[in-house]
């Protein structure tokens, strides 16, 4: 086997070395391919698969396993979300107190002054 055909580096239309990419779409899930780095409207718009498309039966093992992942995280996510709800909560009703004890401390000012104001 010859050093090129070893290699994962692939030179196509433009000259340049095409980027090496891992497909994350349900009908690809994990295949590799290659694509021209430039923009689309600069590039040569070269695109090739690295590896042969998986059958049927292990792009659904590999779905449900992303599906059991992307289920584990929302759970979590969840759980986290309760946690930060109650978090608010109780921030929420230490705001109310300190707003209630501020206010009382006002009053007590207002009715001091108005006690030295008379004394005067």
């Amino acid at each position: 086997m010859s050093k090129n055909r070893c290699s994962s580096k692939r030179i196509y239309h433009c000259g340049e070395v095409a980027n090496h990419f891992t497909s994350k779409i349900l009908l690809n899930p994990g295949r590799r391919f290659y694509k021209c780095p430039k923009p689309e409207n600069e590039g040569c718009g070269f695109w090739e698969w690295h590896d042969e498309e998986f059958p049927d039966a292990a792009l659904i093992a590999v779905n449900n396993v992303r599906l059991k992942a992307a289920n584990h995280e929302i759970k979590m996510l969840n759980v986290s979300l309760e946690v930060l709800k109650v978090e608010r909560n109780g921030l929420t009703e230490k705001i109310e107190l300190i707003e209630a004890m501020k206010n009382f401390e006002v009053k007590k000012t207002m009715e001091l002054e108005d006690k030295v104001v008379k004394l005067k």
